[in-house]
C-alpha cells in the first residue's frame, strides 16, 4: 500500500547514521573521497583511522561505487578487529551490510548485520542494538515479509522507547504504520502513524514530519475519505516544497481531486508535478504524472489523451517499468474505444492483457524469491549452527589433547585420564556421526524430490546427466480458470496456501499412476508418463491420473475451506516423442522439450473448465478404452492442424458408439 514516497523515506531512516541520500554534484563527491583517501593514507593505525575509513566507504556508497565502498569497509572492519575497537566493528559490519543490500545479496546482509547486532549487543549501546534490529527488519520488509519486518520493528520501538529516543522511537513508528498499510490493516497503521505526534515537536524534523503527514494521507487515500487525506496532503506539500518529494506530492493531491471531480484543479497540479519532475530529471514521478493526465485527458480530450499515454509509454520503455506500462496500455484500450477506434482498441488491449500477465508472473516469482530467501535463510543459519558445533567438538578435542599431555607428565592418572577421554572421545564421534546421517539423509531425500530416481543416481554418479530421446511420452497440462484475476484479491499467504493445498494432491495423483512431476509454473501444473522408464500404458495411466485431478477439484468446489479458495480447471494431454534432461548447475532441474511439450500446453488452452482435452495422438492409444467426442481442428504450429477430443470416461461393456463422437 506504501507509495513510493514512503518506501524512499523508510529506506533513508532504517540506515540513518550510515548513509544520508542527498544530491552530491560529481566534482564535489570525488574531491571529498580524494581529500579521505588522503587522510586515510596519514592516519595512524587507532579509531580514527576506522572512523575514516567507514566514511571513504560512505562515500564510495553515496558516488554508486559499492565495490569499492566494500573493500574500504572491509578494511575498516580488519582493523577494528586489531585494535579492539568494538564499536569500529560494529560500524563496519553495518556498513558491509548495506553495500550488500545494494548489491542485492540478502544472504550476506543478514549476515553482516546479524554480526553488527551482536557487536553492538556485547558493548551494551542500545541505541546501536535499535538501529541494528530495525535494519534487519526492513530487509525483511524490502522482501515482502510483513510479518517478519513487524517483528523486528516492534523489538525495535520497544528498546528506542525505553531510551526515550524521539529520533528512532519515530522512525520504527513510521516503518510500523508503513508495514500495516501494506498490509490494509488501516486502523492499526493510522493508530501508530498518530502516536508520533507527540514526538513532534521535540524532534523539530521535516522529514519525519513529512513522512508522517504522507503516510496517514495515503492510508485516508486508500479508505477513500478524500477529504482526509487532502488535508494531510496538503500540510506535507508546504515542508516538501524545497525538496525532491514535491512532485509526488503534487501528485497525490491530483489525483485525490481528479477523484472526486474536480478535473480542472486536478489537471492543474498534474502540470505542476509534471513540470517539476522533468526539470529535476525525475523520470518516474514523470512518468507517474503522465498517466495520471492521461485518465484526465481521456473523459472529454481523445487526442490529448492519446499522445499523453504515447509519451508516458516511451518513458516506461526507457525505464523498463512493467506495471506503468500496464497502465498506460490499459489507458490506451479505454481511450481508443470510447473514440470508436476499435482496431487501435483491440491492439492495445492485447498489450494490455499481455502486460497484465507479465506483472503478475513477476510478482509470483517475487513472492517464490521471498520464499526462496527464507528457505536459504533458515538453511545458512543451520549451517552456522552446525560449524559452531564442530567448532566446539574441536575445542574439546584440542582440551582432550592436553589432558593426555598432562597424562605423561602425571603417570599415576594416566590411565584414568586415557580411558575417559576414549570414553568422551567416543560419545563426541558418535553424536557428529549421527549428525552427518542425518544431514546426509535429508540430502538424499531433498535430491529425490527435485529428481527423478534413475536421473538422481547418475547425477551422483557421474556429475551430470546425459539428455536422452523418449519415443512416446503423455505430457499433461492443468490450468486454474481466471486464476490472475483471482489472485489479485488474495493475500500471499492465502495464495500460496491454496495452490500448495491443490498441487499436494495432484502430487499423491501422479505418484499413485507411476507419473512424473516436471514443474509448476505459477497456476500451471506439468506431468509426464513413460519417462524415466518406458511404459506402453501411460497414456491410460494419464487418462486416469486427469479424472481423478478433474475428480479432486470438483468436490473440493462444494467443500468449505478455511483460507482455501476454490477454482475451476482445465486439462490438456498429448502424446509423442520428447527430449528429457537436467539443466542448470545451480538449482538444477528435470525438464523434458519437444513439439509434444508445446502441443500438450495447446490443448490444456483450448480445453474448457472441467474437461479433458486430447490430441489426436493420445486420442489413437485410448480410443478402445474410453468415451470419446470429437472437438475439430486446432492450428499448433507451421499452420498445421490438429484434431482435438474431450475424454467423457471409459467405455461400457459392448459400447453402441455413435459415428459423430469418433469423427477422425
Amino acid at each position: 500500500m506504501t507509495s513510493n514516497y514512503l518506501k524512499i523515506i523508510l529506506l533513508v531512516y532504517f540506515v540513518f547514521g550510515i548513509i544520508y541520500i542527498v544530491p552530491i554534484k560529481l566534482y564535489s563527491q570525488n574531491n571529498k573521497i580524494d581529500n579521505l583517501k588522503n587522510t586515510v593514507l596519514t592516519n595512524e593505525k587507532d579509531t580514527t583511522a576506522v572512523h575514516n575509513l567507514i566514511a571513504l566507504s560512505k562515500a564510495y556508497l553515496e558516488d554508486e561505487r559499492i565495490e569499492k565502498s566494500l573493500v574500504f569497509s572491509e578494511q575498516a572492519l580488519n582493523l577494528a578487529k586489531e585494535i579492539g575497537f568494538n564499536k569500529g566493528i560494529a560500524i563496519a559490519y553495518k556498513q558491509i551490510g548495506l553495500a550488500h543490500y545494494y548489491s542485492g545479496n540478502f544472504l550476506e546482509v543478514f549476515d553482516s548485520w546479524e554480526q553488527s547486532l551482536k557487536t553492538f549487543e556485547t558493548i551494551y549501546d542500545t541505541l546501536g542494538i535499535a538501529n541494528a534490529i530495525s535494519n534487519i527488519g526492513s530487509t525483511h520488509y524490502s522482501l515482502g515479509n510483513n510479518t517478519k519486518a513487524l517483528e523486528y520493528y516492534l523489538r525495535s520501538l520497544s528498546i528506542s522507547e525505553k531510551q526515550n529516543d524521539p529520533l528512532l522511537i519515530s522512525t520504527a513508528l513510521v516503518n510500523i504504520g508503513g508495514v500495516y498499510g501494506e498490509m490494509e490493516d488501516y486502523e492499526i497503521a493510522l493508530n501508530y502513524f498518530k502516536q508520533i505526534e507527540k514526538y513532534l515537536p521535540a524532534l523539530d524534523n521535516s522529514q519525519i514530519l513529512a513522512s508522517y503527514l504522507m503516510g496517514i494521507g495515503e492510508i485516508y487515500d486508500r479508505k477513500e475519505n478524500y477529504t482526509e487525506a487532502l488535508n494531510f496532503y496538503n500540510q506535507a506539500l508546504s515542508i516538501n516544497k524545497s525538496t525532491s518529494n514535491y512532485a509526488h506530492n503534487l501528485t497525490r493531491i491530483g489525483k485525490v481531486e481528479f477523484k472526486i471531480g474536480k478535473a480542472d484543479i486536478a489537471r492543474y497540479h498534474l502540470i505542476e508535478a509534471y513540470q517539476t519532475a522533468k526539470i529535476n530529471n525525475q523520470k518516474l514521478d514523470e512518468l507517474e504524472t503522465l498517466i495520471a493526465l492521461g485518465e484526465i485527458y481521456q473523459k472529454n480530450d481523445f487526442e490529448n489523451a492519446i499522445n499523453t499515454y504515447n509519451e508516458a509509454e516511451q518513458l516506461a520503455n526507457d525505464l523498463e517499468t512493467t506495471s506503468q506500462l500496464r497502465n498506460i496500455y490499459e489507458g490506451l484500450y479505454q481511450t481508443y474505444e470510447l473514440k470508436g477506434d476499435y482496431k487501435n482498441a483491440f491492439s492495445y488491449q492485447s498489450k494490455y492483457l499481455k502486460q497484465k500477465d507479465l506483472v503478475f508472473n513477476m510478482d509470483t516469482d517475487d513472492k517464490i524469491r521471498g520464499l526462496q530467501f527464507d528457505f536459504d535463510l533458515d538453511k545458512k543459519q543451520d549451517e552456522i549452527r552446525l560449524l559452531e558445533k564442530e567448532a566446539k567438538i574441536n575445542q574439546l578435542q584440542g582440551k582432550r589433547q592436553k589432558n593426555m599431555t598432562y597424562a605423561f607428565i602425571i603417570a599415576t592418572i594416566l590411565i584414568f585420564l586415557l580411558a575417559l577421554g576414549t570414553y568422551r572421545r567416543y560419545r563426541y564421534m558418535k553424536k557428529t556421526n549421527k549428525i552427518i546421517q542425518k544431514e546426509t539423509e535429508k540430502s538424499e531425500k531433498l535430491l529425490l524430490n527435485i529428481l527423478p530416481e534413475e536421473t538422481a543416481l547418475e547425477l551422483k554418479q557421474n556429475g551430470k546427466v546425459q539428455a536422452k530421446q523418449f519415443g512416446s511420452v503423455s505430457v499433461m497440462f492443468t490450468d486454474f480458470k481466471e486464476f490472475t484475476n483471482i489472485s489479485h484479491n488474495l493475500s500471499p499467504e492465502e495464495l500460496v496456501k491454496s495452490v500448495d493445498y491443490y498441487f499436494s494432491k495432484f502430487d499423491t495423483i501422479i505418484e499413485k499412476y507411476g507419473l512424473e512431476k516436471i514443474k509448476t509454473i505459477g497456476d500451471a501444473y506439468m506431468c509426464a508418463g513413460g519417462l524415466p522408464y518406458p511404459t506402453k500404458d501411460h497414456a491410460d495411466k494419464m487418462i486416469q491420473a486427469a479424472f481423478e485431478i478433474n475428480k479432486f477439484v470438483g468436490e473440493s468446489k462444494k467443500m468449505d475451506h478455511q483460507d482455501i479458495k476454490s477454482f475451476e480447471m482445465r486439462i490438456g494431454i498429448n502424446t509423442g516423442p520428447v527430449v528429457a534432461g537436467v539443466v542448470g548447475i545451480k538449482k538444477f532441474a528435470y525438464d523434458i522439450w519437444g513439439d509434444t511439450v508445446n502441443i500438450a500446453s495447446r490443448m490444456e488452452s483450448a480445453s474448457i473448465p472441467g474437461k479433458i482435452n486430447i490430441s489426436q495422438s493420445t486420442y489413437k492409444l485410448i480410443k478402445n478404452q474410453y468415451d470419446c467426442t470429437y472437438r475439430g481442428e486446432i492450428s499448433v504450429k507451421n499452420e498445421e492442424k490438429m484434431k482435438m477430443y474431450f475424454v467423457n470416461g471409459t467405455k461400457a461393456l459392448n459400447p453402441k458408439l455413435e459415428v459423430a463422437k469418433q469423427k477422425g
